[in-house]
């Protein structure tokens, strides 16, 4: 039986560390994407252990890593042609990399707030530039995704002007449900997009947790937070791996929004605003060069 290649975007974090787990032990080629190398080896060392503890066999390829930082889209555009040239097929694309930063707004080089960059400029770009390679394989994107809405400012986009961290952090996760619901629309019948709701995960065992926290009262929040109501990385992998292999006619699922392993029917705002929804693809189609391709 041919392994599934699934690529997961975020793949030292909690999320998209637990997901990569569940596809190992169930016997798909995981691709772990971030933007260091050391920590990326360090994660593949970690799921080898960890399925070599379970007795599941695992060849040296079946955990791949690919650097890409999805701040930069010079580097999204060099992993993208990586992974075309090294993987013959793609079977599903997980976006889970997300950044929060504080102080901001945190602009870039290129002009680009950080996290309209990371959480929605580079993944879009991303899964752009494999749609020829994942159609080929009944492609898979799932966009992790947050419950909050944040109504999007068109004369703001990037949250620049009146930048505060978790308004502008909302946004990023409010254009991603957006994002999944109007791939979903476009490319039905080619490649299947949903959006998928982890709830609250944290790696309480991540020797670096410590580094990820917010500075001030919001880190003393998050760590009330994860103590009260946090739970483990494989209680959202498992569903997630459930979604990516699971489905043999993926048509089925496309457009569908999943808290854990619950498809939900109530219809979602974001998701179901078709005009912001078109609106926001063009304005990115813009934003990361496409126009020119």
């Amino acid at each position: 039986m041919l392994k599934q290649t699934i690529l997961v975007a975020g793949a030292t974090g909690s999320i998209g560390g637990g997901v990569a787990v569940e596809l190992a032990k169930r016997g798909a080629r995981v691709v772990l994407l971030g933007h260091k190398l050391e920590k990326l080896a360090a994660k593949a060392n970690s799921i080898r252990l960890a399925l070599s503890e379970t007795r599941i066999e695992c060849q040296d390829t079946d955990i791949a890593t690919l650097v890409v930082d999805f701040s930069n889209m010079e580097s999204v555009r060099a992993a993208a042609a990586e992974a075309i040239h090294r993987f013959p097929r793609i079977h599903g694309l997980i976006l889970s990399a997300v950044v929060v930063a504080q102080n901001g707004p945190n602009i870039l080089p290129g002009g680009h707030e950080v996290m309209f960059a990371t959480n929605v400029m580079g993944p879009f770009l991303f899964s752009q530039l494999l749609l020829e390679r994942m159609q080929q394989s009944d492609g898979l994107v799932l966009h992790v995704v947050s419950p909050f809405y944040k109504t999007i400012d068109w004369d703001d986009l990037e949250s620049i002007r009146n930048h505060s961290t978790w308004t502008a952090y909302n946004r990023t996760k409010t254009c991603n449900r957006m994002i999944a619901a109007e791939f979903a629309r476009r490319y039905a019948g080619k490649i299947s997009s949903v959006a998928f709701n982890p709830t609250f995960i944290v790696n309480k065992s991540d020797p670096e947790l410590g580094k990820r926290w917010p500075s001030g009262l919001m880190g003393l929040f998050w760590r009330v937070m994860t103590a009260l109501f946090s739970r483990p990385p494989s209680v959202a992998g498992v569903p997630m791996a459930d979604i990516m292999l699971s489905y043999r006619d993926r048509n089925a699922i496309n457009g569908a929004l999943f808290k854990l392993g619950k498809r939900i029917e109530k219809p979602d705002e974001a998701m179901n605003d078709e005009i912001s929804g078109k609106r926001l693809w063009d304005e990115l189609v813009i934003k990361t060069g496409l126009t020119s391709e």
